[in-house]
């Protein structure tokens, strides 16, 4: 009997510890055990943030009551994404079934799908967009799945690095972005140009693998966009009027909608804007443009990893590459306005030239909430934009 007194006093110490321990798991007390964050997406209002992870778990953040609890341990790692204008979020399991559910858990859709790459719905869940592994795009689900883009067997996220991001506006285009080719992207669309190919007639190099602007009505490309380099990431704005891209060679470029062929070029940090049609010699400063250049803290990088809008239509964030630095630029001009530190620490998923990697970055225009995944771990740093006072101040951070 004494025996067993004894054991029990040291019991329920233990019980009470291991307690403790798992609530402080659950609570986030102890930081995340998850992996890293392979891709987010954030609710218009800015309260939610849905996570997707290496370590194939499905996270829902939620920014006003400061905690975050896993939905699912069983998730496609680039699977994750708020659908906008409503609590939902877009997600698939490892057994391919895709799930547009609320947050507070109810189903709105579900179905079968090939292992997705990147996918994304429009707010009335109408048009539903998915690519695979080789940036084959497609449109709808089950009896409905329609590819709109199979014109290669290259690029793919294996030869490239990166994902084909895709970028859905309120307006009535959306855009896709992958690796952009000067002598490809410009080539001319007709009518008659394929975008879809027989598979005993693939090319080895996509016709639209750059930054392409498509139509919601035909599914078909409106406009290619020439002038990057390599891997290339491009949002359109919610509007629909602004297109952007930036790259990892440093090149930064927009275009209006309305004015598909003429492009613009974003500044560089340090050399201001490159002029096309000035005379080369070695040299000249004819060939650039620094006269409302602002001064670039060191560490900024020209070198980009992601792109995204964060103020409506009428601001975005550039991230460079191994860089806690991010530049602000005004929607129409070339000229950066403002640079942000995002802080050294914890280490940004911007380090380590991780670009399959920048669908960990995401925001919300509407709210000014910017959300972005760590290098190595799997928390979450969380910012919020001033569009009066071009703050932008980390408000959350989970390590």
């Amino acid at each position: 009997m004494s025996v067993f007194r004894s054991n029990y006093r040291w019991a329920l110490p233990l019980l009470v510890v291991l307690v403790a321990f798992l609530v402080a798991r659950v609570t986030g007390l102890f930081g995340v055990t998850y992996g890293p964050i392979m891709s987010l997406g954030v609710s218009d209002d800015g309260r939610y943030i849905i996570s997707s992870h290496r370590s194939n778990h499905l996270v829902l953040w939620d920014i006003e009551e400061g905690r975050y609890k896993a939905l699912s341990d069983d998730a496609n790692i680039y699977s994750a994404y708020f659908v906008p204008g409503q609590y939902a979020v877009l997600w698939q399991n490892l057994n391919n079934t895709v799930t547009i559910q609320t947050t507070d858990g109810k189903v709105l859709k579900q179905f079968q799908n090939f292992a997705t790459y990147g996918h994304a719905v429009d707010a009335s869940l109408n048009h539903y967009f998915s690519a695979n592994e080789t940036w084959n795009l497609f449109h709808g689900y089950g009896d409905s799945l329609k590819p709109i883009l199979r014109d290669s067997d290259s690029p793919s996220l294996m030869g490239s690095g990166k994902l084909l991001n895709l970028g859905l506006s309120n307006n009535e285009f959306y855009i896709t972005a992958g690796k952009g080719y000067d002598v490809v992207d410009r080539r001319p669309i007709s009518d008659n140009t394929p975008t879809v190919r027989p598979t005993d007639d693939l090319r080895f190099s996509s016709n639209f693998s750059g930054v392409v602007l498509w139509s919601y009505e035909s599914l078909r490309p409106v406009a290619k966009f020439d002038g990057n380099s390599s891997k290339t990431h491009a949002t359109i704005s919610p509007d629909g009027q602004w297109v952007v891209s930036a790259d990892e060679a440093g090149i930064g470029l927009f275009w209006n909608t309305n004015q598909p062929k003429t492009r613009h070029r974003q500044a560089s940090y340090y050399g201001g804007i490159y002029l096309d049609d000035s005379p080369f010699e070695a040299g000249d400063s004819r060939n650039w443009d620094d006269s409302e250049l602002i001064d670039a803290p060191g560490g900024l990088n020209n070198f980009t990893i992601a792109i995204a809008f964060i103020h409506n239509s009428e601001y975005y964030l550039r991230f460079g590459n191994n860089s806690h630095f991010a530049a602000l630029f005004k929607t129409g001009c070339p000229w950066p306005v403002k640079y942000f530190d995002l802080g050294e620490s914890p280490k940004l998923v911007t380090y380590g030239s991780q670009y399959d990697r920048n669908t960990a970055i995401a925001t919300s225009p509407e709210s000014g909430i910017l959300a972005m995944g760590h290098q190595s771990a799997g928390g979450i740093s969380v910012y919020q934009f001033d569009p009066d006072e071009l703050t932008l101040e980390r408000i959350w951070v989970v390590k």
